[in-house]
C-alpha cells in the first residue's frame, strides 16, 4: 500500500507548500528562506504523508470489510489478476467477471452466462448467453455487464485477468479435461475413477473414446479382486514377467475368468470387445465370486444377435438382462455390437452396473 502513499500525500504538501510561498513573496519578515528549507518544508511533508496514511487507511478498511462480506455469501474469493496466465480451475467453480474483465479458455468445458455483452475477442462476434467458451479463444466483458464463467469439465484451463469473483466447486471430482457435465459417461467415468477402477491416461485426460485392451480389462478386474499377490512365470510368449499386466493376467487366466486367443498368445494389446467383456464380468461373478446367475434376456430383438460368437451368448444374455449391457440405436435398429471395441467410456459404464448390481 505504501506505494500510493507518497503521491497522494505530496498532493497535500503542493497546498501547503502553495501557501508557504505566497507568504515568502508577501515580505513578511517573520519567514525566512532557510526557516522554509529547514523546518517548515520537512514538517510539511510528514503532515502530508500523515493524512495520506489516514485517508489511505479508511479506504483500505472499507475494501476489506466488503471483501469480508463477500466471503461470508459463499464467495471464496475477490481477487484480482493481471495476466491471462493459465491457471486450474475445477468441476462446479463459477467464475464472476466484472465490466472489462477479460477470459482465455484453454482446455476443458466451461460455460458462460451474462446480463448485457460479452466479446469474443478472437472472432471479433458478440456472445450469447448460455453458451459454451471455445478452446484458445478469448473473452472480453463489456459495459454493465457481468459474466458468469462455470466450469462444468473435471478442470479446466483457463486464463483470467481483471477483477473477478470466484464461488466453490463441487467437493469430489475427476482431474479430466475431457469429461465434462454434458457427457454421456459423466457419472460413470466420475464413479470408475472414485472407485480407483480407472485412471486416466495421463494426469489430464481420461480418452473416452480410445478402446480398451486385454490387458487394461484384467487388470481393472484384478484391482476389484484386492490385487492377490502371483507367482509363477507367465505361459504366454506376448506377456512377459514383470511387466504392468502380467500379474493380473496369470490371476485371470489361473480362475478361468479369462483365455488366450490361441498359439500361445494373450494379445494384452488387442481391443477388449464387447462380447469378451461381458464374458470376463459373467466369469468373474460365477467362477470367481460364485453367485448364482440370474437368467438372461432375450436378444431375439437385437438387429445382430447373429454376430453374436456362440461361446458369448450366454454371457450376453445375462449382462442385457442385469443391465450392464444395453443396445445401440442405429437409424431405427437396436444392436449389440458384439463385436466392436469396447470405449473407456463403455467400459466405465458396464463396470459402474457390474460393480452397483452384482457385487
Amino acid at each position: 500500500m505504501k506505494k500510493y502513499l507518497r503521491p497522494l500525500g505530496l498532493i497535500l504538501v503542493l497546498g501547503l507548500l502553495a501557501g508557504g510561498a505566497y507568504a515568502a513573496s508577501s515580505e513578511d519578515s517573520l519567514i525566512s528562506r532557510s526557516y522554509l528549507q529547514s523546518t517548515f518544508f520537512p514538517k510539511a511533508v510528514q503532515a502530508g504523508e500523515e493524512k495520506a496514511n489516514q485517508a489511505l487507511q479508511e479506504v483500505y478498511d472499507r475494501a476489506k470489510g466488503q471483501l469480508d462480506a463477500l466471503h461470508g455469501g459463499g464467495v471464496l474469493s475477490g481477487s484480482y489478476s493481471e495476466t491471462l496466465q493459465r491457471r486450474q480451475w475445477t468441476d462446479g467453480q463459477a467464475i464472476t467477471l466484472s465490466t472489462g474483465s477479460g477470459v482465455l479458455m484453454l482446455e476443458g468445458y466451461a460455460s458462460l452466462a451474462h446480463n448485457g455483452a460479452v466479446v469474443d475477442v478472437t472472432t471479433g462476434a458478440e456472445v450469447p448467453s448460455g453458451g459454451r467458451l471455445s478452446p484458445n479463444h478469448r473473452y472480453l466483458v463489456g459495459e454493465d455487464t457481468a459474466a458468469t464463467v462455470t466450469v462444468r469439465s473435471g478442470q479446466a484451463a483457463l486464463g483470467v485477468q481483471g477483477s473477478y469473483a470466484l464461488s466453490a466447486g463441487k467437493d469430489k471430482h475427476t482431474p479430466f479435461y475431457d469429461v465434462s457435465q454434458i457427457d454421456w459417461f459423466y457419472e460413470p467415468v466420475g464413479y470408475a475413477y472414485e472407485k480407483g477402477l480407472f485412471s486416466g491416461v495421463d494426469a489430464g485426460h481420461f480418452a473416452p473414446e480410445m478402446r480398451m485392451n486385454r490387458a487394461m480389462l484384467m487388470t481393472v478386474l484384478y484391482s476389484l479382486a484386492g490385487s492377490p499377490g502371483q507367482t509363477g512365470s507367465s505361459p504366454f510368449a506376448d506377456v512377459p514377467n514383470g511387466d504392468w499386466y502380467t500379474s493380473a493376467v496369470l490371476w485371470g487366466t489361473g480362475r478361468g475368468i479369462a483365455s488366450g486367443v490361441g498359439d500361445g498368445l494373450f494379445s494384452p494389446n488387442g481391443e477388449v470387445t464387447r462380447e469378451q467383456t461381458v464374458l470376463m464380468l459373467y466369469n468373474y461373478a460365477s467362477k470367481y465370486l460364485n453367485k448364482p446367475m440370474a437368467a438372461g434376456a432375450d436378444l431375439s430383438g437385437y438387429g445382430d444377435v447373429g454376430k453374436l460368437s456362440s461361446w458369448a451368448q450366454a454371457a450376453m444374455s445375462w449382462a442385457v438382462g442385469q443391465g450392464i449391457v444395453s443396445g445401440a440405436d442405429n437409424g431405427g435398429r437396436v444392436t449389440l455390437e458384439p463385436q466392436r471395441g469396447a470405449s473407456r467410456a463403455e467400459m466405465a459404464t458396464m463396470l459402474r452396473a457390474f460393480c452397483e448390481k452384482i457385487l
